[in-house]
């Protein structure tokens, strides 16, 4: 593929660009200053950028590209572009004085230009005000003006009456022509009413009269001006989006706030990147350093159905995101929010569409991809089957984010891991640290990544120590593969390479990682294609990743100092920590249950599920529906278990009793359906979709279980954890103060309330997803069953530590043994710190808990047998019980 000709396509797009329209605007207002300087001065300025304008739009004329639209007046402006560059030729000076006017008329052919900077907006304005309604409107107003000032005319002049209609200070037998202009003054403006009323009576009269009329004349044409500012705005947002390499956003954008918010707020965390730093250009030109790069504004486009755009986009940080009205099917539409041209696309789903949602979104992504074939498209999808269809229907780059499946696993471990509510609260916002990836593109880069060790390994475990010690990066992975992925449209794809979380471990047998040379501990350079951080901003990562290219990126062997031992001490007798899950109460229903029940019988085999149902027809699906959805045999033609209720076998050992209710207090009904079992070690509170305010039925539900427990109807576990669902988590942190441990008979550390904004997590993981390459994958294997996950880890209560303290860096080091990658540390005040700064250290008395990435099988084993030996409990399914936090 030749790419001269597409080179030139894009120099010739570059006079489109409103930086360079302004430029070349400003240029001419001043070249239209009468100062000598400018004329003599700046002439040759003038010559070079308005002749290489002019070239470059001849050029554009002349390689008219397929299907591009010719826009109006084109050639005409072109030739006014030729008449405005001859004006900077010192024409004067060759030329007789006779064509001096001439020549000044040249020089203002130069406000022509100005006007083909806006002829969008005036072709806009002369189609609006030439409408058939608008030429009715202002002919009328016409009409009428000019006929009440000929009528008023016609009395002054019949009645003989006197007056200075001409301004010159005396009454005088004027034309009727100067008493026409008066009569029309006095409509025009309320200032020129007669001064006195000394004058003739019938004077005064008329000129009343005149104004009065005239005042509701103005009026009605400032409703006129106004709806034609209106149409004109309207028909702005209709005119196509010019951004290139743009973020696109298609669904109902209006209730998609947090999404654009969090999009928006990613962007300026990163804003450094905005930049090319001199030192990383030095780097590249003198020390053999990566290409520098430069990344994009936060430009994006809203595609939605309303006409008039979200509220929150009038904020100022939403300088950069623009509205477009249309339909996600219509090629139209999709022109006008510069489909072809974006990078990246979300595709929401349409709440609205009922059982509808997945088709309506498949067909928005078929019309989005007949348009861009290779950009990066994040689809969300409504039910869990529909997830390979969608992944069918956008080809290469489609991401089918199965929300359902994930808001279901993200519940389930908060249920497992006690406590990791407030990590997963920093983790998935824009607020904290986040997991980021760095690719490496270059053949330079690879090359330089192949020289790091003799024998073609590289330690992991001397990478992480540089990665953390230098930049403040967690390093939790890396990327393998056996080719380069290929940059399109200025985001990396990472379909062909292979994702390795915690290097640190052995990687199973027959694995991707396996067969491209991973070993524990070791990661293979020829393979070696990316790293997986935990960091602030995507920065630190990618200076680390520099670092790596340069050859300083990994610790020299026998580099640094070794571990205390009362830290490694501490470290190696930490337990993992489990939520006592024997017996689970679920209220409610929402699209997260049939995956959350499936997760938990997996992570806890043996559980005993107690499920809550609402008969009442308030639900947006009935309840056969949502019974069958379960997955557990209770499709069709069942009757509703009711109160008696019905046990159905889990997967792995467990059971799940499902009863029904008609009344509309769930909550007490639970309470009875608890009481007919053993103790309940957690009580989940769903939040239903369709109702009035689903936050505030969450938040009664859950007071009433709460006044329950105070009342003892609920049999009482050694602890309890509630986890309450809500769309908004400020309406649930006004239950939190309500909920009282003592009240309810628990100690402070025995009752755990967890409240989680599923929305805000789905909105933040779809656009975490859009960001950063490899995350779906990443946190597809952190909440699943199989792979890495995040466990909690509690140091031994009964070793004494007094006096040791201990930064983040030796945490890190010290558990290397164990094969965890810690992550963050949770203090004795309830506060988790991810990611802690480098210089900062902890008292290891005032450590609560170590949260790592870890494979739980490797360490569950023990903290099942700690559990069952304080209990004294006989043997049970691994994961069944263990330590509560």
């Amino acid at each position: 593929m030749d790419r001269r000709p597409r080179l030139l396509d894009q120099l010739v797009d570059v006079v489109e660009v409103r930086f360079v329209k302004i430029t070349l605007a400003v240029l001419i207002i001043i070249s239209l200053l009468p100062l000598p300087l400018v004329h003599d001065g700046l002439r040759p300025l003038f010559l070079f950028a308005f002749g290489l304008e002019l070239l470059l739009r001849v050029i554009g004329l002349l390689r008219r590209r397929e299907g591009a639209r010719r826009r109006r007046f084109e050639r005409l402006f072109v030739l006014v572009d030729v008449l405005a560059f001859v004006s900077f030729f010192p024409l004067e000076r060759w030329l007789d004085a006779r064509w001096l006017l001439g020549l000044t008329m040249l020089r203002l052919a130069r406000l022509l230009v100005l006007v083909r900077f806006a002829r969008d907006l005036a072709a806009d304005l002369y189609s609006i005000m030439t409408r058939r309604e608008q030429l009715q409107q202002f002919g009328l107003v016409t009409a009428a003006v000019w006929g009440l000032a000929f009528v008023g005319a016609v009395v002054l002049e019949q009645l003989g009456v006197l007056h200075d209609y001409d301004g010159e200070g005396r009454p005088s037998a004027t034309s009727f022509l100067d008493r026409l202009w008066w009569s029309f003054r006095q409509l025009e403006s309320a200032d020129n009413l007669v001064a006195s009323l000394h004058g003739h009576p019938l004077l005064s009269v008329v000129s009343l009269c005149l104004t009065i009329v005239g005042v509701f004349v103005v009026s009605f044409i400032i409703g006129i001006g106004a709806n034609i500012v209106e149409q004109v705005v309207r028909a702005e947002r209709r005119r196509a989006v010019r951004y290139v390499e743009h973020s696109l956003v298609i669904g109902p954008v209006h209730e998609a706030e947090m999404l654009v918010r969090e999009f928006v707020r990613l962007y300026e965390r990163n804003r450094v990147l905005r930049r090319l730093r001199a030192s990383e250009v030095w780097q590249w030109l003198f020390r053999h350093g990566p290409m520098p790069r430069r990344h994009a504004l936060p430009r994006m486009a809203l595609l939605g159905t309303a006409d008039d755009p979200p509220n929150y986009l009038y904020e100022a940080s939403m300088r950069w995101v623009v509205y477009r009205q249309g339909d996600g099917w219509d090629p139209e539409s999709l022109e006008r929010v510069g489909a072809a041209e974006a990078k990246r696309a979300i595709v929401l789903s349409r709440a609205d569409a009922g059982a509808d949602a997945d088709a309506v979104t498949g067909m928005a992504l078929a019309s989005f991809r007949a348009q861009n074939p290779d950009a990066q498209v994040f689809v969300e999808v409504r039910e869990s089957d529909n997830r390979a269809i969608m992944t069918a229907i956008g080809g290469p780059h489609t991401f089918a984010l199965d929300m359902p499946r994930f808001l279901g696993l993200f519940l389930c471990q908060h249920l497992v891991t006690p406590g990791v509510e407030e990590l997963y609260t920093d983790l998935m916002t824009a607020d904290g640290s986040e997991f980021y990836t760095h690719i490496f593109l270059d053949a330079q880069e690879i090359a330089a990544v192949h020289s790091l060790g003799e024998d073609g390994y590289v330690s992991f475990e001397r990478m992480a120590r540089v990665a953390y010690r230098e930049r403040g990066v967690i390093l939790a992975g890396v990327f393998l593969g056996e080719r380069t992925p290929r940059p399109t449209r200025g985001l990396v794809p990472v379909d062909g390479l292979v994702q390795w979380l915690n290097p640190l471990r052995e990687p199973p047998e027959g694995s991707p990682a396996k067969g491209l040379g991973a070993r524990a501990g070791m990661v293979p350079l020829a393979t070696l294609r990316g790293l997986i951080g935990v960091t602030a901003t995507y920065a630190p990562l990618r200076r680390y990743g520099r670092d790596v290219v340069m050859g300083h990126g990994v610790l020299p062997p026998g580099g640094g100092k070794a571990v205390p031992a009362g830290i490694a001490q501490w470290a190696g007798g930490m337990q993992m920590a489990r939520g006592l899950l024997a017996r689970v109460l679920v209220v409610g229903y929402s699209e997260a249950l049939p995956s959350m029940l499936r997760e938990l019988s997996r992570f806890m085999p043996g559980v005993d599920a107690v499920l809550v149902l609402g008969e009442r027809g308030d639900e947006r699906m009935p309840l056969g529906e949502r019974l069958a959805s379960l997955g557990i045999g209770l499709e069709g033609g069942l009757l509703p278990p009711g109160k008696e209720g019905i046990t159905v076998p889990l997967e792995h050992g467990g059971k799940v009793t499902v009863y029904t209710h008609k009344g509309p207090d769930l909550a007490s009904f639970a309470v009875q359906c608890a009481a007919k079992g053993g103790a309940v070690g957690a009580a989940v509170f769903l939040s239903e979709p369709d109702a009035v305010d689903r936050d505030a039925r969450t938040a009664m539900r859950l007071l009433r279980f709460v006044r329950a427990l105070e009342h003892g109807e609920v049999p009482r576990g050694e602890r309890l954890h509630l986890l309450a669902e809500f769309a908004s988590v400020a309406k649930g942190e006004h239950v939190r103060r309500l909920v009282d441990a003592k009240r309810c008979g628990y100690g402070a550390d025995r009752l755990r309330l967890s409240l989680v904004s599923t929305e805000r997590i789905k909105n933040y993981f779809m656009v975490h997803s859009a960001f950063v390459p490899g995350v779906t994958a990443l946190y597809d294997e952190i909440l699943a069953e199989e792979g890495q996950e995040i466990v909690r880890l509690e140091p031994p209560t009964e070793m004494r530590v007094e006096g040791l303290r201990v930064g983040f860096g030796q945490i890190l080091e010290a558990l290397e043994p164990r094969q965890c990658i810690a992550l963050a540390v949770e203090t004795a005040d309830g506060r988790v710190m991810l990611n802690p700064a480098r210089g900062e250290a902890f008292a290891l008395g005032e450590i609560r808990a170590i949260y790592a990435l870890a494979e739980s099988r490797d360490l569950e084993e023990e903290a099942v047998r700690n559990a069952r030996e304080r209990a004294g409990a006989p043997r049970r399914a691994v994961g069944v019980a263990g330590v509560a936090g």
